[in-house]
């Protein structure tokens, strides 16, 4: 835990492991500040790993230290978070020896001793590193963002969102700082540390909002939590897909134009009502609030995307996805994205070669 030495603040186990060298070769050779909007920030701790034969990777470092904190059972505490870790470690686990090629692959995962006693133990995850980033940090540093690379993005998350889901697990957290740029190998998801296995039960499944409600669907922030799991974990997978659509041409989220275009009696934790009574004030703002971006979306694919946006993002749970699919058993498939997203970049690139 973090103690006080005179006046000095020593960091926790997980915050002290640059310079180690861990099982497999790997060597701690930088920090990376995890942002606030890292899922599990405070629990854990990022690094950049590397090998002897140069190969390197991302090391996420579970620290336990916040455990204890005032007010909160200690043990209990530890208890949660050792399960969470565990569910991610074998779930990743499962993922890389599926082969699942758009998710981020797990390297290797062990424990090392800091220091004396059960403070000292530090459990890692080892991941593929990305070179740029997530998106958000490519977008920022990008002079410009380019159709053709923004529609592979939305066409790699959504083969990354159908291979997860053919193996029944839902990513659940599916946020810009969650998609990941590789130089030769362009978009995979990353962070499964909110996902959903069907089967499993992780202390994060009794959540009402697994992730981060800044980008979560309407009917969580209600409080409408849909008993069937294809609902309540797959179909908010699609609206995450639906809002990483609008964040990549407007950069904002979803949800935050969505409840903008609300009026105050209508928004989450305003409203008194029953979800079902609310559909229709949220499918009017959601028509709006796409209204209002549209201008944002280039011409050419406008038409395509803000269609597909509003398959996405539709508020109404048992309407949401691709009217084809709900024809199938499979009604929240991201099959039928996958080729429209690949269908609009190649147009996209015909049209940017001709006007090369």
């Amino acid at each position: 835990m973090e103690q006080l030495v005179g006046r000095l603040k020593v960091p926790s186990a997980a915050r002290r492991l640059l310079g180690l060298t861990l099982e497999g070769g790997w060597k701690v050779v930088a920090t990376v500040q995890l942002g606030p909007e890292a899922t599990g920030a405070n629990f854990s701790a990022g690094y950049i790993v590397q090998r002897d034969d140069g190969a390197r990777g991302f090391l996420k470092a579970l620290d336990f230290s916040s455990a204890s904190r005032p007010g909160v059972d200690t043990i209990a505490e530890l208890q949660r978070l050792t399960t969470e870790y565990l569910f991610e470690r074998d779930l990743v686990a499962q993922c890389t020896n599926k082969k699942l090629t758009r998710v981020v692959r797990g390297l290797g995962h062990g424990k090392v001793q800091v220091g004396p006693g059960l403070e000292g133990e530090v459990n890692y995850l080892i991941f593929e590193l990305a070179e740029r980033g997530d998106i958000r940090r490519h977008m920022a540093q990008a002079q410009e963002i380019n159709l053709v690379w923004s529609l592979g993005v939305l066409h790699h998350v959504a083969t990354g969102l159908f291979q997860l889901h053919r193996t029944r697990i839902a990513h659940q957290d599916l946020k810009p700082s969650n998609v990941l740029v590789f130089d030769e190998e362009g978009s995979k998801l990353g962070d499964l540390g909110r996902a959903s296995a069907d089967g499993h039960n992780p202390p994060h499944d009794s959540f009402d909002i697994p992730g981060d409600p800044t980008y979560a669907p309407p009917e969580l922030l209600y409080g409408f939590v849909p008993p069937d799991w294809n609902e309540r974990r797959l179909a908010s997978d699609l609206y995450h897909l639906g809002g990483l659509v609008v964040f990549l041409f407007t950069s904002a989220p979803m949800t935050g134009l969505l409840v903008g275009e609300l009026s105050e009696d209508h928004r989450p934790g305003k409203w008194r009502g029953t979800y079902d009574e609310v559909l229709p004030y949220l499918q009017k703002a959601t028509a709006s609030a796409l209204g209002q971006i549209s201008g944002m979306i280039p011409e050419l694919v406008r038409a395509e995307l803000l269609g597909i946006v509003t398959q996405l993002c539709e508020p109404n749970v048992g309407r949401r996805g691709h009217p084809h699919a709900h024809r199938t058993p499979d009604k929240y498939s991201c099959e039928r994205y996958i080729s429209a997203f690949n269908k609009l970049k190649a147009q996209s690139e015909r049209r940017s070669r001709a006007d090369s």
